[in-house]
């Protein structure tokens, strides 16, 4: 008899399966390759080569752990051996066919602020909802009773793993070579984008952003064998926030306006909230200006195109890139370079970014350091001497941040505090 449910990674969505389940009274064990079992899970620990496989009904597996391409974990092939289905913790909410309205959020870029932008404009008018998924709580903490609207901000590898997935508006804001350790090669990490599509209800909305052309056409080709599903296009409207610049986020306002007029919510109210969203920290954020200097923030851009989006919205550019490359290195960052006056590489990824920037056509100075605090004394005792000139600092790392740091936003909070300790001296 299958009556066991194991799960593997206890980060925060393996905890919240882990509560799930106990409510459930369900059958578990666990395991995490990288910690070891505090007294709440010693109950429920066993190595999963110890597990048993006979009993097992499915792995509830954490969203990090490699399932797909080479190096896949090896769970992956006993759970074959043994037809054990890998599931996610997002899953155990849609296979309990939740009321809400649901909006399903991915791409490449710019989910999280799409999707906080979305909650926004709801919230502006007086609309409840919650946002969940790889921003926000874990899904299945979710009440499926909830009577308003549930934003699911869904990674690449999330869609691998949420067979009973069921939307009412799906969104890939755009796409680009992203995460191919994960995935193996592009045509994968695509596949697993376009699986949204397929999650879509019968008559629900698919919103199609038509300023990326590759993922436009790629759409088109899927929805060929699809039928029953309402497509908004954006055209370009113009829409304005005062606190988020930048061409690339303009898509973001027009896709939140469609969507929000299809909820019924008034164009003006509508603009009007949008106008006043403050973005959320760690993207293209805004730290320090005086009359010559602007310090930005974009220490979510963990990838050449995030970056390159960067680099097209300021002015006589400072830029600090750097950090655990992808398999493109700094991608189409390359192509952007027109705005920029210096380069200060740092991180695991520094000589490679070297190589590439040296292979292009800039002729400014690239300066190299082991880490960012040595970066930044270098840079402000530099930018302390040009106050006649109006100077942008960038921080867009066009790079993952583990080789340093836990994730992005303690990146992006290093930085932040390196800016405050060095705007102190140069204000003195």
């Amino acid at each position: 008899m299958r009556d066991l449910t194991g799960i593997l990674g206890l980060g925060i969505s393996g905890l919240a399966a882990l509560e799930f389940l106990k409510k459930k009274n369900k059958n578990i064990v666990v395991f995490d390759d990288k910690i070891k079992p505090n007294l709440k899970l010693k109950k429920y620990w066993k190595n999963y080569f110890n597990w048993d496989w006979a009993r097992l009904k499915r792995i509830i597996i954490s969203p990090g752990i490699k399932i797909n391409g080479e190096n896949k974990h090896p769970i992956v092939k006993l759970a074959e051996a043994y037809k054990v289905e890998l599931h996610n913790e997002i899953e155990l909410f849609f296979e309990q066919s939740p009321k809400p309205i649901i909006i399903g959020i991915t791409g490449t870029n710019g989910k999280s602020t799409l999707a906080s932008l979305i909650s926004h404009i709801l919230s502006e008018n007086k609309i409840k909802n919650t946002i969940c998924g790889n921003f926000g709580k874990p899904v299945c903490l979710i009440n499926p009773t909830y009577r308003n609207i549930v934003i699911v901000e869904l990674s690449s590898y999330q869609l691998l793993s949420i067979p009973s997935l069921k939307i009412d508006f799906g969104i890939i804001t755009n796409i680009s070579n992203d995460h191919l350790d994960y995935h193996g090669n592009f045509d994968s990490y695509l596949d697993a984008k376009l699986r949204l599509i397929e999650a879509i209800r019968d008559n629900g909305y698919l919103i199609v952003n038509h300023t990326d052309i590759f993922l436009k056409n790629k759409i088109e080709q899927k929805l060929k064998n699809i039928d029953n599903i309402n497509v908004l296009n954006t055209c370009g409207k113009e829409i304005k926030c005062k606190n988020l610049l930048g061409e690339h986020n303009k898509i973001l306002f027009e896709i939140a306006f469609l969507l929000s007029e299809e909820i019924g919510i008034k164009r003006s109210s509508i603009k009007s909230s949008i106008f006043n969203f403050v973005p959320l920290p760690h993207r293209m954020e805004v730290i320090y200006k005086s009359s010559y200097l602007e310090i930005i923030n974009d220490s979510k851009a963990t990838n050449g195109e995030s970056a390159s989006a960067a680099l097209r919205s300021y002015q006589n550019i400072h830029w600090i890139a750097g950090g655990l490359e992808k398999k493109d290195g700094l991608g189409d960052a390359v192509k952007h370079l027109q705005k920029v006056r210096a380069i200060y590489l740092f991180g695991s990824s520094k000589k490679r970014f070297y190589k590439q920037l040296k292979e292009t056509n800039f002729k400014r100075q690239i300066f190299l350091f082991d880490d960012l605090k040595e970066l930044m004394t270098y840079l402000f005792a530099k930018i302390s001497k040009i106050k006649n000139d109006n100077i942008t600092i960038l921080f867009s790392p066009a790079a993952a941040s583990f080789d340093k740091y836990k994730n992005f936003e303690e990146r992006g909070k290093m930085f932040k505090k390196e800016v405050f300790k060095q705007v102190k001296v140069i204000n003195k």
